[in-house]
This record gives structure tokens, sequence and C-alpha cells, in this order.
């Protein structure tokens, strides 16, 4: 058991929004048979789908839970595993080839390299098999290929927007199938998909059939298992917490499987305040929960924390990314928009650099409320992403933005309507007081073409019509 006196004052046993990195493993508790069921269906199977609702602790159970479980049979002699990771993206060819290039080479692997390894997995049906066969002396014995946040196949596609269903998805659906159907016996693949968009696999038979025949649904964590998630980290990390603050996180839970996150999130909290205090004989109680806001309250003050140290015009730009990538829909549930830093800064009109600058105080390891992870260098083609839905109804300035970009929405839709009524000549131009507020709405949210695509292509039509309307 490490002790806490001798941890760096940033370390917390618990991650927070993010998924548990490998490395953590000893502060991952709670989901031990779990872990053994997955286990036994992936070496039965060669494949196993890992499905659950977002938030519900999929990616944690898969790298803390199921990897430590196959990489120990390597040290019992069970076989020699080479483990592999990868996530979909907007381009899943080119980061499955960058894992394999990882994985092959310790330095930096030449292009040419890597470019051939992809031209295998796109243009070869069996190419997964072909790039192992050719690099058969440096991947040899078993191999576990993990692919994390698999829906990203189908909400990002090759644009980075919308749902994927073209032939590049169909592709990658095909080369993982056939890679299962070879007859090699020492390749295995598990994938973590979000279970509300797993019907999208259904388009796809071959695959469909694969997911069918070794599926695991996570279920929501009984109270004995979230008891043990709360308490073994703090254990291991040499401190105590109090009994009757345990139950209570465990009722604040409510069996809801999109709380898992935000529990982390404010047990990480908690932590550091108490680390702050430094009373390492005290047990972290309810004076540490309270001040940092509770469940219901510490992601917005974090968040708020961090929006507060940014410039005015860091500060501008933050509020114009965060309406970008997020919505709510007619039901009022979070709706997320991804989309790639290039698309964003024309639409924010800022610099890459500004815009990175904010998106990278907001996926900082400490908070994680914007994807991809943090290891993750940015640049023009990367998708920015909320890491959970939840988070519009968590930040409280969040919500407030999403609450004024739904009335900008309602705006810009009255707009267009009335531009094409115009249009057909079946009404006038704007009048007072409707001119105004429509003129006013104009200044403030500076509509781009690609923000009004999303509501109404007609952008143009309406943005003519609100000018000639201010002619008269």
């Amino acid at each position: 058991m490490a002790s806490v006196t001798s941890k760096d004052k940033k370390f917390s046993p618990f991650p927070g929004m993010r998924p548990f990195s490998p490395d953590e493993s000893e502060y991952f508790f709670g989901r031990e048979n779990e872990s053994e069921e997955i286990a036994g269906k992936l070496l039965r199977n060669r494949f196993v789908s890992v499905t659950g609702a977002s938030g519900s602790g999929k990616s944690s159970l898969i790298l803390c839970g199921l990897l430590p479980k196959i990489r120990s049979l390597s040290v019992m002699g069970k076989g020699n595993w080479r483990i592999l990771t990868s996530r979909p993206g907007s381009d899943p060819f080119g980061n499955l080839a960058d894992s394999f290039v990882e994985n092959i080479f310790s330095g930096d692997p030449k292009k040419e390299f890597r470019n051939s390894i992809l031209k295998i997995l796109k243009e070869e049906p069996d190419g997964i098999a072909e790039v192992i066969r050719k690099q058969s002396a440096i991947l040899n014995g078993k191999i576990l290929l993990f692919v994390d946040q698999f829906e990203e196949l189908f909400r990002y596609g090759s644009s980075g927007a919308g749902m994927g269903s073209g032939p590049e998805t169909e592709g990658f659906l095909n080369l993982l199938t056939n890679a299962i159907a070879h007859d090699n016996p020492d390749f295995y693949l598990v994938i973590a998909i979000r279970s509300d968009l797993i019907t999208e696999c259904a388009h796809y038979r071959s695959f469909t059939n694969l997911l069918n025949n070794s599926n695991y649904l996570v279920s929501k964590m009984n109270r004995d298992s979230i008891r043990e998630a709360i308490v073994g980290p703090v254990k291991n990390a040499g401190a105590d917490i109090d009994s009757d603050l345990v139950e209570l996180l465990i009722g604040e839970v409510n069996d809801r499987a999109d709380q898992l996150p935000v529990l982390q999130h404010a047990l990480m909290r908690t932590w550091l305040r108490w680390k702050e205090l430094d009373e390492p004989d005290r047990p972290l109680d309810f004076s540490d929960y309270f001040s940092i806001g509770t469940m219901s309250d510490a992601i917005s003050r974090h968040a708020d924390e961090i929006y507060e140290k940014l410039d005015d015009d860091s500060k501008s730009i933050c509020e114009r990314l965060f309406k970008l990538i997020s919505g709510k829909g007619s039901d009022n549930k979070g709706i997320r928009y991804p989309s790639d830093i290039k698309t964003l800064r024309s639409a924010i009109r800022c610099t890459g650099d500004e815009l990175i600058k904010v998106i990278e105080e907001f996926r900082n390891p400490s908070i994680s409320v914007l994807t991809p992870h943090y290891s993750v260098k940015l640049d023009d083609d990367s998708i920015i992403d909320l890491s959970h839905e939840s988070l519009i109804h968590l930040w409280d300035r969040l919500k407030k933005w999403v609450d004024e970009e739904s009335l900008s929405v309602q705006m810009y839709l009255r707009l267009s309507e009335a531009s094409a009524l115009y249009q057909q000549g079946k009404t006038g131009l704007l009048k007072q007081p409707d001119l105004q507020l429509a003129i006013n709405w104009r200044e403030q949210n500076k509509p781009t073409l690609w923000w009004a695509q999303k509501y109404n292509p007609a952008f143009e039509r309406a943005m003519v019509y609100l000018r000639t309307s201010e002619k008269e």
C-alpha cells in the first residue's frame, strides 16, 4: 500500500471524468466479476464487444480490468501477448496503422512504413492478417487489438460530422470481421461501444453476426461494488474515508450508470481538497466533500474555475466553442456536435493556436470535459467533442450557453422561414420591432454558413432578406 505522504500534490487515486489509464490499475475496484466474464468470452471466441451506456465505465473496465488479466497470462507462461489499442476517430484506418507502427517500432517510424501498412489495411480484405504475417518476426505470439470508443466510427464518419455510414465505415468493419474469420487463432479483438449506438452495426450483416456471437452488456454497479470503487482506491493510496460519507455517495450515485464519471470527479476533487489541508491522520470526510460542491455542483465549480482564468479573448472563444459542439433536442436532452478544429476555428473566426489554447485547458486530465485524450497532439483534423452529454446539465454556465444557442437557432429558423415566404411573394420585409431583434441577433451571434447549415441550408437567402429589410 502506498503512503499518502509520498505522493505528488497533484496525485489522486481517482481519475475524474476521464477513464482509468492502464498504469492506474491498482486503484480500479468494483468490477472483478465483470473482468473475469469478459476475459472468458474473449478467450473462447477471440472477440468480445463490451457495450454500455455513456459513462458506464466501459473503457476503464477493459483497460484496468480485462487487459491486466490478459497480460498476466504471459507472466504465467500461457502465451506471449502483445496488446494494441486504437480509436476510430475520423480516420479509423490511419489510426489502426499508427497502432501497428507504434508496436513495431520503439523509435520514430518512417512515414513510408506507416503508409505501406495503411495501404495493406485499406486494400487487402485480410489486411490485418497480412500485416501480422509480414511483421511476424516482431508481431509474434498472440495479438489483442482493443478498439475503444467504437461508436466514433458512426458518429464521426469520414467527414467528422454526422453519422458515418459510407464505404470507409463498411470497409473498416469488414477488415475487423475478416480478421476474426481468418484462420489465425492468435488474433483477438475487443471493442467498447455505447449501447445507444450499437444498433448502427445492424446495417452490416457480417459484423452483426460477430456481435451476436459474443457481446457483453455492462450492468450498473450494485451498492457493494460502488463501495469498493470508493473505499478501495483511498485505502491503496494510504488513507481512510469516513464510512458515513461513503454511504452518502452510494446514495447519490442512485443506480445511474452515467453517474460514475461524476462520482469519480467528485472523489478526485474531495481527495485533492483533503490533501491540500495536509492532515494525513484525518479521514476524508463531509467537510472535504461539501467544500468542493458535492456531486451535484463539483463539475460546474471546477469548469468555472478554469473559465475565469482565461483572458477576455479566450473566454469569447470558449463560449463559441462550447455553443458549437453542444446543443439540446426537443426532449431537452443534451446533444453533442463533434467537429474538427479547422471547421471550428473557421466558424469562431480565430486562429488554430488561439482555439487549441482554450481546448487544452478543458481537456486537462484534472477535468477532461473535452476529447480527444490529453495525450493526443491536436491539429486541424482533430475532432473536438464533449466527453459526456451529461456535462450540458452539470455545468451551469454551459447549460446557459446551450439555452442561449437554442434561442439563437429559433431566431434563425424564423428568419429562414420568412425569407422563403418573401421569395414566394407570400410576405413582406421585416418591420419593427422584429427587424431590430433580427439585427441584434446577427450582431451578437455572428452566425456563419457552417453553423447555419446544421439547421437550415438557406443561410445566404436569410441574410440577404435581413439586409434588404434593413435598407427599406
